[in-house]
Order: C-alpha cells, then structure tokens, then sequence
C-alpha cells in the first residue's frame, strides 16, 4: 500500500482497496484509514471527493462511495471549502445509501451553514438526478430549505 502524497493517490488506494474486496475484505481499507491519520486533511477530502464524484466505475460505485465514506466517517477530516463546491463534486453522483458524506458534512458544517448551502445550491441550474439527491441529504439530514 502506498502512502497517498496527493489526492490521486487516494483516489487510487480507495478504488484498488475496492478492487480486493472479495479477496482481502475491508482489510486493506482498515489499514489506509490507519495510516490516513498522518495525512493532511486536504489531501484527505480531495481524495475522497473524487471518488465520489467519478463516473468511470459505474459496476463498483457504491463500494467506491461506501469506503470513501468510511474515511470521512473515521477520519472526519476538516475542510474550509463552501457547501456548494462539495455539492459540486459529489451530487451528480452520489448513491443514496451513502449517509457518510452528508452526515459529513453536517458534522463539518452544521446544520445552519448546511441550510444556507442547500438553498444557495437549489437556485444553480440542477439536474433532476441532482434535485432529487440534494433533497435526499436534506431528508437524510433533517434539514429543510
């Protein structure tokens, strides 16, 4: 296993973790959420945000989503960037059985921060796939706009 210097790099330790799954089990995940503890928390949302956000592995999207969930949720790296440049990455894609990325954020943001994001990201020009997962985290989350 390599240690990710950059968010590429985690990118590819999430998808070939993935990739061993049927072999290793969530062994090798468990051990990059070990060694993601020394690494810098940009590195670490960046890595994980593409993830989410890629269209390329359409047969393994929710195992990809689903361990990068797991990094958030064990890791919970902090971030500066807006709500909507998350949103940006992950909405168009994001499987709906994958509550870490909104619990995430809201564990991030707060909900009054997050409420204010859903409604600013709701007048952006969205797709149907896009409304209807934004209005899942807002379901998910509790949280009305």
């Amino acid at each position: 296993m390599k240690f990710p210097s950059s968010p590429e790099d985690l990118r590819n330790e999430i998808f070939e973790s993935v990739d061993k799954t049927k072999k290793n089990g969530d062994l090798r995940i468990r051990q990059l959420i070990q060694i993601l503890k020394n690494v810098n928390n940009e590195i670490i949302i960046e890595g994980v945000l593409k993830v989410f956000g890629n269209e390329n592995r359409s047969d393994t999207i929710y195992n990809d989503q689903k361990y990068a969930g797991l990094i958030l949720q064990e890791i919970n790296p902090k971030t500066d960037k807006n709500v909507s440049s998350i949103l940006d990455f992950t909405l168009k894609n994001w499987n709906k059985s994958v509550f870490e990325l909104p619990f995430w954020m809201q564990k991030n943001y707060g909900n009054q921060i997050l409420k204010k994001g859903f409604t600013e990201y709701k007048t952006k020009n969205l797709s149907d796939i896009e409304i209807d997962n934004l209005k899942t985290m807002q379901w998910c989350l509790k949280i009305e706009s």
